[in-house]
């Protein structure tokens, strides 16, 4: 454990009952055969939680997402998984329903409904269509995950003697405070919201009586997360129509006697973690490809799951307008795209991965000449890939059409050995803290995008090492363990 103040921390903890709830959960089991195996999940929430977890024998608990997560689950009582299991660290109980359900809370409300207000992605006179499949999907689907997580943490709470600390976990579970409030009284509950905040008016899409419901559940925190300011100020103004009182000043709402402090923790990196990975053998060896495919080219370089909010497409579309306005650079730039396709059984992401592929072809198709291909794709790449091409691209662009923060940009800054520039949409959560050491874009101007690529290209030597030099001084002075001790500090002075 590496956290600012850890010893504080550790007091704080050492007589607390640390209950986790998220979708997704620390860990996955997948069938292999006749056999069931265990897989640790990644990203920084899992990374920085598990030390956590394991020195408070705490609970994380999550949806069993896969059949052999539903499989193993059962095999203990209140589907309660312990990890390991003899003599666990931490306990992982799963919130078991049918498939049906699981689809209608994630597939249908979770994603696309929240997802798309939040990111700002439905084409309003056109989608969405909120009809009744929307509604048998929000209560057959996602009211009663809700609930059935509530019921998980309410029954955690009640086998411990400790006093409960509750870490809810985004989008998904913006009912449970309400549930677990109703149920155990005054309890201190919190909540981070991991994806933006729209503005109000768009916010009202979803149904008004869904609108309610969210906000009543997310108002039963004592404390709600947001990743920067501006999602603070929004969330508060979309509340206005239904809380009781708002300070704006202190960012605080009270509703329904709860008094919701209303907190923006910018998420970080593993500074030290991601380092060392890029040192070792495995990168070393997966270097070799990336440096084969960027040969003598100026490489360009993006890493994106095939989510609509990433804006891959737009991205494609201005490098295809920059090789149009600048022949000259052919043959001498190449574009490296990994990624991996997500959520292919919703029916809007199944369709923008096969565009994207489509796109791709075309451009391909309209420039190749002489074995030089314009861009290379790798999909399914691995992480220790990606870390690769992050030491060696000479340009990064990261351009969703809204992200939470989005840490790609902290992580590759952090590993470029090549005086890499960074392309960055303004709507990216990051954006504000890296903005003067940039090159900032417009999301859904493709030509400025293009002319990006081209000022990119032409910056001097100097300014790139400067700019560059500028984002891991950015980064290493705050890491993901800021991110979670803050939010520890502030437990310690509301609980």
């Amino acid at each position: 454990m590496n956290y600012p103040n850890q010893n504080k921390i550790l007091e704080f903890l050492k007589d607390k009952n640390l209950i986790v709830a998220s979708n997704r959960g620390p860990v996955e089991f997948y069938k292999n055969g006749n056999k069931i195996e265990m897989k640790r999940g990644s990203g920084g929430l899992v990374s920085t939680l598990l030390p956590l977890m394991e020195a408070l024998n705490g609970t994380w608990i999550a949806s069993a997402m896969t059949l052999g997560d539903a499989e193993v689950a059962k095999q203990f009582t209140d589907n309660r998984v312990p990890i390991p299991e003899k003599e666990p660290d931490f306990w992982v109980p799963f919130v078991v329903v049918d498939r049906e359900q699981y689809e209608d809370y994630y597939s249908i409300i979770s994603n696309p409904l929240l997802w798309f207000v939040q990111h700002y992605m439905w084409n309003n006179p056109y989608t969405p269509n909120i009809d009744e499949k929307t509604y048998k999907a929000w209560d057959k689907g996602y009211v009663y995950l809700n609930k059935e997580f509530a019921k998980k943490v309410v029954e955690e709470i009640e086998r411990n003697d400790k006093e409960p600390l509750i870490m809810l976990q985004d989008y998904h579970l913006y009912l449970c405070p309400s549930f677990i409030r109703k149920k155990m009284g005054d309890i201190f509950l919190s909540q981070f919201i991991h994806i933006p905040w729209p503005q109000s008016e768009y916010f009202k899409i979803i149904p008004e009586f869904m609108r309610k419901g969210i906000i009543e559940g997310m108002l039963s925190n004592n404390i709600l997360g947001f990743h920067i300011p501006r999602y603070v100020t929004n969330f508060i103004k979309t509340c206005e129509e239904f809380a009781d009182k708002v300070d704006y000043d202190k960012s605080i709402i009270w509703y329904n006697g709860i008094k919701t402090h209303v907190k923006s923790y910018p998420i970080s990196i593993d500074y030290d973690g991601i380092k060392q990975i890029a040192a070792s053998k495995e990168v070393k060896e997966k270097e070799k490809l990336i440096k084969e495919i960027k040969g003598d080219n100026f490489l360009i370089y993006r890493t994106d799951r095939a989510d609509l909010s990433k804006n891959i497409i737009r991205g494609f579309k201005a490098y295809d307008l920059f090789l149009n306005n600048h022949p000259e650079y052919h043959g001498k730039v190449k574009f490296l795209s990994t990624g991996k396709p997500t959520r292919q059984q919703i029916k809007e992401y199944k369709e923008y991965n096969e565009l994207i592929q489509e796109t791709i072809g075309k451009i391909n198709e309209k420039y190749a000449r002489d074995g030089w291909k314009p861009i290379e794709c790798i999909f399914k790449a691995d992480y220790n890939l990606v870390v690769a091409a992050f030491k060696n691209y000479d340009c990064l662009i990261v351009n969703p059409i809204a992200d939470g923060m989005n840490i790609v940009p902290k992580e590759a800054s952090v590993v470029n050995e090549n005086q890499g520039m960074l392309i960055l949409s303004e709507n990216a959560g990051c954006y504000d803290e890296l903005v003067d050491h940039i090159i900032s874009v417009n999301p859904f101007d493709i030509k400025q995008t293009g002319e990006a690529f081209h000022q990119a290209i032409n910056m001097d030597n100097h300014a790139r090492e400067e700019k560059l030099k500028d984002l891991q001084k950015i980064v290493s002075k705050r890491t993901i363990y800021h991110w979670i001790s803050e939010q520890f500090a502030d437990f310690e002075k509301i609980m």
